[in-house]
């Protein structure tokens, strides 16, 4: 006989008591999907977006080339002065940047069944878009500012791409719209949680900002102060990603500090009108 305070059905399952039928043992729990481990892609796909970026970007380089060849103004202009010239270069990049972007939106998709905005945390930050775009702004300006305190040079390559009106116009479309757009889903889409996953957050901002610094160095003449200056901003735009966990955020930014950029050259050269005066 059981104890007063002892359950008579404690140890036996109901189906269990004297004189019941027993009973089907319990079929376990139907286990759900296990939730992609984030990032899904790996370094090899970062350098396949990279390996695959290079290729495009000089194989249209070729094709503007011979396109330029065919147009009666740059028939008699050396391939090097051709290979600087905004239309040619800009026209190159136009045609290439979107297959890289459909590259890059092909692979996370193969690599994770989410969409791909998801996929990556694009996270469109709603009605704080404007602040980020002016953030990035004030980023230019305290940039600027700073800049005229390092030993920044005279004269840089990417100069030469500003040769006259047009041409600066052309530059600062692209410099506002598909050019941040690519790297910002490169640099902090995809490098970045690489990086945090495998080093930590300081080390994974240190290390994308260096790697965003890293590939304008051509275009700067590798030198060092305006390459710190870029360095920075690349801080400042992980930071943002991985404060926000949002691509999108530091996209705006990206989008602001660009824009102010070619805001102060418009100051400076009296529209585009005069270029040469931002050389001094």
């Amino acid at each position: 006989m059981p104890e007063p305070n002892e359950n008579p059905l404690a140890t036996e399952a109901p189906g269990d008591l004297p004189g019941s039928a027993p009973t089907a043992p319990l079929e376990p729990a139907v286990a759900l999907p296990a939730r992609p481990s984030f990032p899904a892609w790996s370094a090899w796909d970062v350098l396949a977006v990279l390996v695959f970026t290079m290729v495009a970007v000089f194989v249209f380089s070729l094709a503007a080339l011979f396109i330029a060849r065919t147009v009666p103004a740059y028939r008699h202009i050396p391939a090097t002065d051709l290979a600087t010239n905004a239309r040619v270069v800009i026209g190159t990049q136009v045609a290439a940047y979107p297959l890289v972007l459909l590259f890059i939106f092909v692979l996370v998709r193969s690599r994770t069944h989410e969409r791909f905005g998801k996929a990556i945390h694009w996270n469109w930050p709603g009605i704080s878009a404007p602040g980020f775009f002016a953030m990035g702004i004030i980023l230019a300006v305290v940039i600027d500012g700073l800049s005229r305190f390092l030993p920044i040079p005279k004269s840089l390559p990417m100069d030469k791409y500003f040769h006259d009106a047009a041409s600066a116009y052309l530059m600062a479309a692209f410099g506002m719209t598909l050019a941040p757009l690519l790297e910002e889903l490169f640099f902090r889409g995809l490098l970045y949680p690489l990086l945090r996953r495998a080093f930590g957050l300081t080390i994974a901002v240190v290390l994308t900002a260096a790697a965003f610094a890293g590939i304008h160095g051509t275009q700067l003449g590798y030198a060092w102060a305006p390459i710190l200056s870029i360095f920075v901003v690349g801080v400042v735009l992980t930071a943002a990603r991985a404060r926000t966990g949002s691509v999108a955020a530091s996209f705006l930014m990206h989008c602001g500090y660009n824009f102010a950029l070619f805001a102060l050259l418009w100051l400076a050269s009296d529209h585009y009108r005069h270029l040469e005066k931002v050389a001094n």
